[in-house]
């Protein structure tokens, strides 16, 4: 794969585009499943997640059962609705004295092992929480993945990884975690997502490169060089790396550049940021959108939740689409990447 042979894409067609989709979205009989989300404004759960309403993006929502929590999972999309009962009934005993690194040996079970095994026959998306956050996350995934994933003998899944900040693990476990996602490769798609200061910390990681070393500024190419050798240590579909003004998506067949609109820091770092944006993301894959869309459809999610603190319906995801076209049809120039 060359390093410098990326597509930067006008987002014009493909915005104007999923306004009109937005319009006709067939109503799934997906279910998307995330933890309980407060209302800022009441500080009352989301109705969409308490009541189990179906959203104006044409799939349902329910409560991710506190067990894939501790699993390190940040959502699920079903393909039909499931009982998740037995599993929201499930209690896990850890002894105090247990290693925070090894947990999957205290969780296991055959009976939530069957449970599990039923859940992910119905599943199309898995997307876990940050891998640096999580003690346990390498156990727990690598548990995941040997008693209920490769048994079901499924390989449609897609799976959405974020790694976090690298500086907090030794390298041979960052080592590990890699190895690990690419596993998931047998069974489905995999997705690797990191913002920009997490890409730059890993390649550091992985090239030995001492985390004071002082960061020298540096320009789209050299930046690019260091994303495309993450990209060819892994085995993985994707690699998506998210900036400030743009996302960047490499393939095994192509690399592109989606220049997005720049929201507010605290929007960015809001605690369900990267929440929103595979709840965006995951829509456009339900509906088998390119990747192009599916990733625009993510951060216009993303933003537009961040901007209201609230569930945005149709309308304003169109808004936010209205406003996006405007900006950039109002930029004398467009942003200028090589």
């Amino acid at each position: 794969m060359e390093a410098l042979d990326s597509e930067i894409i006008n987002a014009v067609p493909i915005l104007t585009s999923l306004r009109a989709q937005l319009q006709t979205f067939a109503i799934s009989p997906s279910v998307f499943l995330s933890r309980s989300q407060t209302n800022s404004q009441n500080n009352q759960p989301e109705p969409s997640i308490a009541n189990q309403n179906e959203k104006p993006q044409g799939i349902h929502e329910d409560v991710l059962p506190k067990i894939l929590q501790l699993l390190g999972i940040r959502s699920m999309t079903l393909n039909s609705r499931h009982d998740l009962d037995p599993l929201a009934n499930f209690s896990v005993d850890i002894p105090q004295s247990a290693s925070k690194q090894y947990q999957w040996q205290y969780i296991r079970s055959r009976g939530l092992i069957q449970e599990l095994q039923s859940l992910f026959q119905n599943c199309r998306i898995i997307a876990f929480n940050d891998w640096s956050k999580l003690a346990a996350a390498s156990d727990l995934w690598t548990g995941l993945l040997t008693d209920v994933i490769k048994p079901i003998e499924k390989k449609d899944l897609e799976f959405i990884f974020y790694l976090g900040d690298p500086q907090k693990k030794l390298s041979f476990q960052v080592d590990e975690v890699l190895d690990i996602i690419s596993d998931f490769s047998y069974y489905g798609q995999v997705t690797f997502a990191l913002n920009e200061g997490e890409a730059i910390n890993l390649w550091r990681v992985l090239n030995g490169v001492h985390l004071n070393t002082p960061v020298t500024v540096q320009g789209y190419s050299d930046l690019k060089r260091k994303y495309v050798s993450i990209f060819q240590t892994m085995n993985i579909a994707r690699l998506l790396i998210y900036s400030a003004n743009n996302a960047i998506l490499f393939t095994k067949l192509e690399q592109f550049v989606l220049a997005h609109e720049r929201v507010t820091s605290t929007i960015e770092m809001a605690t369900d940021a990267r929440l929103h944006f595979i709840k965006g993301f995951s829509i456009g894959l339900i509906h088998q959108l390119d990747m192009p869309r599916c990733l625009a459809l993510g951060l216009i999610v993303f933003g537009s939740y961040g901007e209201r603190r609230t569930s945005p319906d149709r309308k304003d995801l169109i808004a936010y689409i209205n406003r996006w076209i405007d900006d950039l049809q109002q930029s004398e120039t467009m942003p200028h990447y090589q």
